[in-house]
């Protein structure tokens, strides 16, 4: 029986999605059930592409540029090029279980190609792991050692090493705007505090959609999971296992099974909810392209950030007090200093976000020094959570929009500064 069922779901899937070129998204679910030759679907390239496809295939200009960590992991950059205008660069970082391909999920509404027809250069980063970056100068992402990573690393190797990058590419522009979502926000956090001198003079601004700071009015009812990473750490260490949860794996698990049908692709949005919030705006016609996107590969050293967070802190990874004593000087790891940061902030939010709830964003608001404070907007439609920032139908309206008007607004002021 349980046989019949996989067979049944694999073949409805080829079915439904995996005709190259048939459609593949329809504006209504019960569309789904009837595809082909039906007028409410049609193909849509962005449910089945990687990246660079996309950005190409919807007529923008791609670069592709690599850049090294001091520790050996080779990282992949996208750039869409705008050099007929004298707005900075943008660089987008991209959240936990996820990559750059978020920015793009939505055709000509998606935020990186907004942002590009509101004349900003845009580069899309992808940290250590991720879809597009998963190369090392001497290991693969197949070896135990390629995944022995923190959040720390990502925040004090990977994003120091891309905006470098960004500034050689960038500086007749002036300094880079940094647009973070969710886990990209707290990099830009991280790294602002840790080293706020490199920041001031490497960035002009840090948008933080969804700031994850510390969470202790986390809503999701998934937290009852986090005190489970650590020992979850600990367990593959003594088994000598890869630390990582796989992107490749898990895609190739959600995207079959929850694109089969309508109902399971119901059900996989459903159980995402969860976690992100009761209700979406993500359409019919963007599911197809958002589990073509999500999820992605992380370490699970990476996923013990939720469980230190949801504790109420922000602080290095933990070790344990021997490696503790030997690394940081200390028993217990240090908190990152948000009063070290120089950058202004903008914060935007959404009231119905259970993974970051609006307490926990003014409380990491209230801990900026006043210096940082540039603004916070918050979306308060019942309908949008965690995702709909990037996936949402009314994202443009919500917040590209204003996100756009905000940036325009800065860099207008500080030229005239200048």
């Amino acid at each position: 029986m349980r046989y019949c069922v996989i067979i049944s779901i694999v073949l409805l899937f080829k079915t439904f999605i995996c005709q190259e070129n048939s459609n593949n998204v329809c504006s209504r679910w019960w569309d789904y059930f009837r595809m082909s030759n039906n007028s409410n679907c049609w193909y849509d390239f962005a449910a089945d592409a990687k990246a660079p496809e996309i950005i190409k295939k919807s007529g923008y200009p791609f670069m592709e540029f690599k850049v090294k960590t001091k520790d050996g992991y080779i990282l992949k950059l996208f750039r869409i090029p705008r050099v007929s205008s004298t707005k900075p660069a943008v660089f987008l970082m991209h959240g936990m279980q996820s990559s750059c391909g978020i920015f793009l999920g939505l055709g000509k509404q998606s935020m990186a190609f907004l942002l590009y027809e509101a004349g900003y250069d845009v580069w899309l980063g992808n940290y250590r792991g991720s879809e597009y970056s998963e190369e090392h100068e001497a290991m693969n992402a197949t070896q135990r050692e390629y995944w022995d990573y923190s959040v720390d690393d990502i925040a004090l190797k990977d994003i120091p090493a891309m905006l470098q990058l960004v500034s050689y590419y960038s500086r007749d522009r002036g300094k880079i705007i940094y647009i973070g979502h969710s886990l990209g926000t707290t990099l830009g956090m991280m790294f602002a505090s840790e080293y706020p001198d490199f920041a001031a003079n490497s960035l002009s601004l840090l948008v933080m959609m969804s700031p994850t700071y510390k969470l202790p009015n986390i809503r999701t009812p998934y937290r009852f999971l986090f005190p489970l990473l650590y020992p979850a750490v600990d367990i593959s260490n003594a088994l000598n296992l890869v630390q990582s949860v796989s992107r490749a794996n898990l895609r190739n698990f959600t995207r079959p099974l929850c694109l089969s049908s309508p109902p399971l692709m119901i059900a996989c949005l459903t159980a995402m909810n969860i976690f992100l919030g009761p209700f979406s705006q993500i359409a019919p016609e963007t599911i197809p392209v958002y589990f073509n996107q999500i999820p992605g590969g992380t370490s699970l050293r990476t996923l013990t950030f939720l469980t230190e967070s949801s504790r109420n802190r922000f602080r290095k990874y933990d070790y344990g007090i021997g490696k503790n004593r030997y690394l940081y000087g200390t028993d217990e790891p240090p908190e990152y200093d948000l009063k070290n940061i120089k950058v202004p902030v903008y914060i935007m939010f959404a009231s119905n976000d259970w993974s970051i709830s609006r307490q926990d964003c003014i409380n990491f608001y209230k801990s900026l020094p006043e210096r940082a404070r540039y603004g916070m907007y918050e979306i308060r439609n019942l309908n949008f959570n965690h995702y709909d920032f990037l996936f949402g139908r009314n994202s443009k309206t919500l917040v590209v929009d204003k996100l756009i008007e905000v940036m325009d607004k800065f860099v207008s002021d500080n030229t005239n500064k200048v």
